[in-house]
């Protein structure tokens, strides 16, 4: 199966090798294993980081938003999709969405959602997907803090929703940018 993932992602054997071993240690199946291999060696060629940082940022990814039962081969395709419609490469994508993933869905929002904030600010910013990422991480766990919801509160953004439950980061933001 690596030869033939090697083949079809124009990879050496050793690169193919070095992937399958770092997702081997996550305990996956031989196929679930070679079916994640074949993505990030995909992402690989699509954004030109190296193959251990593609199994990086996918795995990230897949652990940030696992609720949404998103598996590697969708990430991918999102993340082409919208590489090649806005300007925005896959790497800066990757490197955002490993980075804030997991506290992006802690705080409500979703794998679209992020990765069209993203896409907006590296749009408008032209900075880096990591720092990008970084800074949604911080909004996103800062929004959550008593505090921030007080304050929020005082100013007359809900932060929860009609039943006491935490409304989603997006939608407090989207209500704070229209005070």
């Amino acid at each position: 199966g690596l030869f033939k993932v090697a083949q079809n992602t124009a990879q050496t054997f050793a690169t193919v090798a070095e992937a399958a071993t770092e997702f081997a240690r996550q305990g996956l199946s031989a196929e679930e294993t070679l079916q994640r291999v074949n993505d990030a060696l995909v992402l690989t060629r699509l954004s030109g980081m190296d193959a251990t940082r593609s199994v990086e940022a996918l795995t990230a990814v897949v652990n940030g938003f696992g609720r949404e039962g998103l598996n590697t081969t969708e990430i991918i395709n999102r993340l082409a999709n919208v590489d090649a419609a806005f300007a925005v490469s896959s790497k800066d994508l990757a490197d955002a969405l490993s980075r804030a993933g997991a506290t992006a869905q802690g705080a409500g929002v979703n794998f679209n959602e992020l990765l069209a904030i993203v896409t907006s600010v590296q749009q408008q910013t032209a900075r880096g997907g990591a720092v990008i990422g970084n800074a949604f991480k911080s909004i996103f766990t800062r929004i959550q803090r008593s505090k921030v919801r007080e304050t929020l509160e005082g100013i007359g953004v809900a932060t929860t929703d009609s039943m006491g439950g935490f409304r989603s980061a997006i939608a407090i933001l989207k209500d704070y940018a229209s005070i």
